[in-house]
């Protein structure tokens, strides 16, 4: 976990910006009401979702549209936890000691709410907390 958190605190730190290409794929697989939540993401977890889709669609060629928005948007309850990069760093080291990291560590329940709010499809829902067939591949492509 040390390393995976070393890692993930490097590329937050200064993380690419999504090309117009990849933005255009966003805009392809997400439904307007999703698109709105994904741009609301800190560029840093936009990147992220963008390698993880890139590394689930090497590895799930063909897969439903439904689940890659699922995918794109599986780290999307964070944006309620409002924490900066150090601050998810403390978070992730410390637990759930306070509202906002409490609610950083409660992300995939706030994300599973936002995306029934958006009318999601069930399968984005279902893939983006890790559940299902598509779930699975997709918490092997954010682990990598």
């Amino acid at each position: 976990m040390f390393l995976h958190l070393i890692r993930r605190t490097w590329f937050s730190l200064r993380p690419p910006k999504p090309s117009h290409e990849q933005l255009r794929e966003v805009e392809v697989i997400l439904s307007e009401k999703e698109s709105a939540l994904w741009h609301r993401m800190a560029r840093a977890d936009q990147s992220h979702s963008l390698m993880v889709l890139k590394r689930f669609d090497h590895e799930t060629p063909g897969a439903p549209n439904a689940a890659r928005a699922g995918v794109l948007l599986h780290d999307i309850g964070k944006i309620w936890s409002d924490l900066n990069t150090l601050e998810r760093v403390a978070a992730t080291l410390i637990g759930p000691r306070g509202e906002r990291f409490r609610r950083y560590h409660d992300h995939e329940e706030l994300g599973k709410i936002a995306l029934v709010e958006a009318d999601s499809d069930p399968i984005t829902v279902e893939t983006a907390c890790g559940e299902g067939i598509w779930g699975q591949q997709l918490r092997w492509a954010d682990r990598i």
